[in-house]
């Protein structure tokens, strides 16, 4: 065998995403439960997208469990003295993490497992999704974490972090989100993606501009034929409603609000 096929046959070393102080100990502590339960645990979505850029805030986290996410955070929620709030419908929970006050409980490693803050972690088992039709409410099904992230808007947000002890902090990239960050590329998982949810279409604006992104070919043009189609005109008014008001929270609302324009007047290309 040459020296060349061995390099080639060498298993790529894989990228260990840095944890924020403020989260880690605690994501440790649920990935020790995970671990205890004999269920796999991953940091998902967002967060990811932001440790990556070094964006260390954190008041909120996805955590997707290959198992019974509801089980789960009932669980996490009696070894932490959190608030726990199930959604049956989505099989999903929501965890409130308080302070602690005074001196911090400590884990093993004697860091603190509370932020100075609350924290909401939401728990979910992995998941995919299918669309009846155009903004349709998706039919949910079990699936493994490959699926849970396909169903998610970009690739930049379609990426985990392994949170059981080993191997903590490993990133789970299927799709390519880590390289399309470092591009300052925002691209969709697939070509239905704006028809499944056209509230993608709004948040691509607030990506886009938050994060300098530019939009891959491929996601422009499904975009702009998106938009032709009248897609956006089936989404309900609570949804609509929130995308804005997300939209005018952003750091440059007029910004966002000046390129939805510019989308909303694009022609079919």
């Amino acid at each position: 065998m040459s020296v060349q096929e061995k390099r080639a046959r060498k298993p790529a070393t894989a990228q260990v995403v840095e944890v924020p102080s403020q989260v880690k100990p605690l994501l440790q502590e649920i990935g020790r439960i995970a671990e205890q339960e004999g269920v796999s645990a991953y940091a998902v979505g967002g967060c990811v997208r932001d440790w990556l850029l070094g964006i260390a805030r954190t008041t909120d986290l996805d955590v997707a469990i290959a198992g019974d996410g509801i089980a789960f955070a009932n669980r996490v929620a009696r070894a932490l003295g959190a608030s726990v709030k199930p959604h049956e419908q989505f099989g999903t929970a929501t965890l409130v993490v308080e302070p602690a006050p005074g001196d911090s409980r400590r884990s093993k490693q004697a860091k603190p497992v509370r932020s100075s803050a609350p924290l909401r972690i939401d728990v979910a088992s992995c998941r995919k999704e299918t669309y009846a039709e155009p903004a349709a409410y998706p039919k949910v099904t079990a699936g493994g974490l490959k699926d849970d992230l396909f169903r998610r808007d970009f690739t930049i947000n379609a990426m985990a972090v392994v949170i059981n002890p080993k191997p903590f902090g490993q990133l789970i990239d299927p799709f390519g989100g880590a390289q399309d960050l470092q591009a300052r590329r925002l691209r969709i998982l697939h070509a239905r993606s704006f028809h499944d949810d056209p509230s993608r279409v709004l948040r691509a604006v607030r990506f886009a501009q938050r994060f300098e992104l530019t939009l891959e070919p491929k996601t422009s043009r499904c975009l702009r034929q998106a938009v032709a189609s009248g897609v956006l005109s089936r989404l309900n008014r609570g949804r609509l409603r929130k995308e804005l008001d997300r939209m005018v929270e952003e750091p440059d609302s007029l910004a966002c609000l000046r390129q939805l324009g510019q989308w909303l007047a694009m022609k079919r290309g």
